[in-house]
C-alpha cells in the first residue's frame, strides 16, 4: 500500500506541476460558478420582484442545474488528465525503469489510479463548496439527496479515469490516448443499444452502458445496481491495464493474454448480470418526500398482490407509431417502465410480443393508422404488409406472431395496437394502455399503472351511464357524447384508464346491484313510471348519482329532481360577459371553498367552463345537506337595466343570439342578476352510509368536445374529482406526494454579490494563481 501511495504522490506532483491540471480546475470552477450563480440570480429576482416562493429550490440548483451540467462535461475533462499517465512512460522510456524496480504492475496502475481519485476528490471539494452555501441559504435543504448526487459524480469521474488509464497504456502518443479515451467512453454510451435481439447478451450490453448511471444518484437515489456498476467497470479497465503491462513486461503469449482478458470480461459480465436481477437489488431514496419511490398508496396495493405477476406487451408492427416500441430496443425500455414496481414486486416477469393484425376498437371502427396503411396498399395482404415492415425495420419476421398465434395467446378485441396485459398467478388479468391523445408523454404514469394493478386485487367502482331518450352515453363519439371521459382508451383521464368499470344500462329494469355510481345526462323525454320507479329505488337504497341537466330540459328533469332531491333547474340560460373571446353563454364558474375540502381534484380545478348552463336551487327539504360545488363569478354592484356589466351573471330568458348585437339584461322578462350555482352536492345518511349526489345544470361540460377544449383545461379535473368523490375517494388513485418544503431561499443583494465574487472571481483566480506560482517555481529550479 505504501508503494501505491508513493506512486500516487509522484503522479500528483507531476500533474500539479503541469499547467493542464490547474487550467482544467480554473475552467471547471468558472463553468460550475456560472451555473450556480445564475440559479441564485433567479432566486434573488424572484424575491425582489415576485412572491419569493421557489418550488424545490434544492433540485433547481443541483439536480436540474449543477449536477446535470457537471455529469455532461466530465466526459471532456478526464481524457485530458489521463492521456499521459501511462503513455508518457512509454514514450519517454521510463516504463523500463519501473519494470526494473521491485514494483508490481498492479502497484504501478493502482498508484496512478489513486492520483486520479485524489484529483476527482479535489473537483468534488469544489462542488462541496456550492453545497455548503446552498445548505446555509435554502430552507429545508435536501442535503442527503444532494450528497448522493455528489457521490454519483465522484464515481463517474473515477470510472472515466480507469478508462483513460487503460487507453493510455495502449499507445505512447498522448494525443492518441486522449482521442481513444473519448472513443471508449462513446462506446460505453452506445453499447446499451447493441445486440438487443439476443436474450442474455441484451441484458449484459444494456448493463454495460454508462448512459444514465449517474442520473439515479443525481435524483437522490442509491440503487445497488448502479452503485456496483461503477466499481465493477472501474475494476474491469484497471484489470485490463494490468494484464496489458504484464503482457509487455513478461512477453506473455498473445493467446494467454487474450484468455486473461476474456476471463476478466466474463467475470464482469456475470457480476453485472446478477447485480441487475430485481430480486438482488436494493434501494435507498435519500429525498425527503421519496420522489424516487412509489407512493404509499401504490405500495399498499402491490403488497396485496401475492404470487407471480406476468406483464406482456403486445406490439402490432403495423401500427404507425411502431417507432415508440421498435424491436429490439423496446425490450429493455419496457423494463424501465415498470422499474418502480419491480422494486416492490421483484418476481414480476416482463415479456414483449411482436405481432401483426387488423385489431379494431370495440366500436368496430378500424384504427385510423391501420386504415391509411390499407388504403395505400389495397392489393397487399396482412402478411405482405408485415413482411414489408419487417424489412424496413430489419426485424426477423419469424419472431413476429401471426394473427392466429396472438389470438391464441390473448383476446385483444377492443384494444389498440399496443397494450400491456397484466396477469396474476390466479388467472386474473387486465390491460394497461398507452395514450395517443397525450403524444408528448404517451406512457402510463403511477396513477394509471397502480389502477391497473388494483383492478387485479379488488372490485373497483362500477359506473353505469343511463342510455335512451337521447341521453349522453359512453359509446357516443360525437361532440355531445361521453366517450372521451368514460370509454376512450386513448385518453389518459378516461374512467376506464383510471380504474373504473364503465357500462351502459337502460332504466326499464332495476339498476344492477353491482353498480356503485349512476350517471344520467341530458334527459330529453319524460321517464316512464317503471323507469322512475327504478331510479327512485336506486336513490332510496343510498346509491350515488351524477346527474347532469341542460337548460332546455328543465320541463323534463325538474319533476324528478324536485321529487327525489328537492332541487330544480332555474329558468333560462346563465350568461355573462367576461372576455371578448368567450361567448356569453359559456359560464366561467368557480370551484367553491366547501367543495375543495372534499377531494384534491376539486382543489386543483380552480374554475370550470359551463357552456349553456342553468342554475340549481333548493325548493324543498328532502333531508339532504346541500354543498355548493360551482358558483358563478360575479362583481358586487348595482346592475343597470338593459346594459350588461362585466362579470354580471343573469338568467337569459329571451334570445341567445349574440352574434349581431350583445345580449341585454331585461328584468321585465323575468331575468334576475346575481349569484348562481351551476352545480350542487347533496349528501345524507342512508343505512349507515353517506349517500352522495352531484347535480349540474349543464351536460356539455364533460362532453367529447368540451373536455379537450383549450378554454376548459380543468373540466376533466372536475369530472375526475366528481367520480373520485362519488367513489368515496377510492378511484382514481391518489398518487400525490407531500409537498417539498425547500421553497424559500434566504438571499439578498449583498449576499448574492458575495457569492458571485467568491465563485466567479476569487475561486478561479486562486487556482490560476496557484498554478502560475508552482509553474514559475518549477521552471526556476
Amino acid at each position: 500500500m505504501k508503494m501505491i501511495l508513493k506512486i500516487a504522490r509522484k503522479e500528483l506532483q507531476l500533474l500539479f506541476y503541469s499547467p493542464v491540471a490547474w487550467f482544467l480546475l480554473v475552467v471547471f470552477a468558472i463553468q460550475t460558478g456560472l451555473v450556480f450563480v445564475g440559479k441564485y440570480e433567479l432566486f434573488l429576482k424572484n424575491r425582489e420582484y415576485g412572491d419569493g416562493v421557489q418550488f424545490m429550490a434544492s433540485a433547481s440548483v443541483f439536480m436540474r442545474g449543477l449536477w446535470g451540467m457537471v455529469s455532461g462535461y466530465l466526459y471532456y475533462y478526464i481524457p485530458l488528465l489521463t492521456m499521459g499517465l501511462v503513455s508518457r512512460e512509454l514514450s519517454s522510456g521510463s516504463i523500463k525503469l519501473l519494470y526494473s524496480s521491485p514494483l508490481t504492475n498492479a502497484q504501478i496502475i493502482l498508484g496512478k489510479f489513486c492520483s486520479m481519485v485524489i484529483y476527482a476528490g479535489v473537483m468534488c471539494l469544489i462542488l462541496l463548496l456550492y453545497v455548503f452555501v446552498a445548505w446555509g441559504t435554502i430552507q429545508d435543504f435536501e442535503l442527503p439527496a444532494i450528497l448522493v448526487g455528489l457521490l454519483g459524480l465522484f464515481l463517474v469521474t473515477c470510472t472515466y479515469a480507469a478508462v483513460g488509464i487503460f487507453v493510455s497504456s495502449l499507445t505512447s502518443y498522448q494525443f492518441v490516448a486522449a482521442v481513444g479515451t473519448f472513443i471508449v467512453l462513446m462506446f460505453l454510451s452506445m453499447i446499451g443499444g447493441w445486440w438487443q435481439e439476443y436474450d442474455f447478451v441484451r441484458e449484459v450490453t444494456y448493463w454495460l452502458s454508462i448512459n444514465g448511471r449517474a442520473s439515479t444518484f443525481i435524483m437522490g437515489m442509491i440503487c445497488s445496481e448502479d452503485l456496483l456498476y461503477f466499481p465493477i467497470v472501474t475494476a474491469l479497465f484497471l484489470s485490463l491495464t494490468i494484464i496489458r503491462l504484464v503482457a509487455v513486461r513478461q512477453k506473455v503469449r498473445f493467446a494467454v493474454t487474450l484468455g486473461r482478458n476474456l476471463g476478466v470480461i466474463l467475470v464482469v459480465c456475470l457480476l453485472g448480470y446478477f447485480s441487475s436481477r430485481p430480486k438482488l437489488m436494493a434501494y435507498y431514496d435519500a429525498s425527503s418526500t421519496k420522489w424516487n419511490t412509489l407512493t404509499e398508496a401504490s405500495q399498499e396495493i402491490i403488497a396485496k398482490m401475492d404470487g407471480d405477476v406476468k406483464i406482456t406487451a403486445y406490439v402490432n408492427i403495423l401500427d404507425n407509431m411502431y417507432g415508440y416500441y421498435a424491436y429490439p430496443n423496446f425490450i429493455m425500455r419496457n423494463r424501465e417502465v415498470f422499474k418502480l414496481y419491480e422494486r416492490f414486486k421483484p418476481e414480476t416477469k416482463l415479456k414483449v410480443v411482436y405481432y401483426y393484425d387488423s385489431i379494431t376498437p370495440a366500436d368496430g371502427e378500424a384504427y385510423n393508422g391501420f386504415v391509411s396503411l390499407r388504403e395505400k396498399n389495397p392489393d397487399k395482404t396482412l402478411r405482405e404488409l408485415a413482411i414489408e415492415k419487417c424489412e424496413r425495420w430489419k426485424i426477423d419476421s419469424t419472431k413476429v406472431k401471426t394473427p392466429e398465434e396472438v389470438r391464441e395467446m390473448t383476446d385483444l378485441t377492443g384494444e389498440k395496437t399496443f397494450v400491456w396485459e397484466i396477469v396474476r398467478k390466479n388467472g386474473k388479468r387486465t390491460f394497461l394502455r398507452t395514450y395517443r391523445k397525450d403524444p408528448m408523454s404517451p406512457f402510463p404514469k403511477e396513477t394509471e399503472m397502480t389502477a391497473a394493478f388494483k383492478r387485479l386485487t379488488m372490485k373497483l367502482p362500477k359506473v353505469a351511464f343511463v342510455k335512451g331518450y337521447g341521453m349522453r352515453t359512453i359509446s357516443d363519439t360525437s361532440p355531445r357524447g361521453y366517450n372521451t371521459v368514460a370509454g376512450d382508451r386513448d385518453f389518459r383521464q378516461s374512467l376506464i384508464n383510471q380504474g373504473f368499470d364503465a357500462v351502459e344500462i337502460l332504466l326499464d329494469e332495476p339498476v344492477p346491484e353491482d353498480v356503485d355510481i349512476l350517471t344520467m345526462a341530458d334527459v330529453r323525454e319524460p321517464l316512464t313510471p317503471e323507469e322512475e320507479k327504478n331510479l327512485t329505488d336506486f336513490v332510496n337504497k343510498g346509491g350515488n348519482v351524477f346527474l347532469l341537466g341542460e337548460p332546455r330540459r328543465r320541463e323534463v328533469m325538474n319533476p324528478f329532481l324536485k321529487r327525489l332531491f328537492g332541487v330544480e333547474l332555474t329558468e333560462g340560460t346563465l350568461v355573462q360577459y367576461r372576455w371578448d373571446w368567450l361567448q356569453p353563454d359559456a359560464l366561467y364558474s368557480l370551484m367553491s371553498e366547501e367543495a375543495k375540502k372534499l377531494t384534491f381534484y376539486y382543489e386543483m380545478a380552480w374554475y370550470v367552463m359551463m357552456p349553456t348552463t342553468a342554475g340549481l336551487r333548493k325548493v324543498e327539504d328532502k333531508g339532504f345537506n346541500i354543498i355548493p360545488l360551482l358558483k358563478s363569478d360575479t362583481v358586487v354592484g348595482e346592475v343597470e337595466k338593459k346594459e350588461p356589466r362585466p362579470y354580471i351573471v343573469w338568467n337569459e330568458m329571451e334570445s341567445l343570439d349574440y352574434r349581431d348585437e350583445p345580449l341585454k339584461y331585461n328584468p321585465e322578462a323575468g331575468e334576475v342578476a346575481g349569484d348562481y350555482y351551476p352545480a350542487l352536492i347533496l349528501t345524507r345518511n342512508v343505512n349507515g352510509k353517506e349517500q352522495r349526489i352531484v347535480l349540474t345544470g349543464d351536460a356539455d361540460c364533460i362532453s367529447n368536445s368540451e373536455i379537450v377544449a383549450p378554454r376548459a383545461p380543468a373540466n376533466f379535473v372536475m369530472d375526475l374529482g366528481t367520480y373520485h368523490y362519488l367513489s368515496y375517494l377510492e378511484m382514481p388513485i391518489d398518487a400525490r406526494r407531500p409537498s417539498s418544503t425547500d421553497t424559500e431561499v434566504h438571499i439578498d443583494r449583498v449576499g448574492f454579490n458575495m457569492i458571485k465574487i467568491g465563485f466567479m472571481y476569487i475561486l478561479p483566480l486562486l487556482f490560476l494563481g496557484t498554478g502560475v506560482f508552482l509553474w514559475i517555481r518549477r521552471r526556476g529550479r
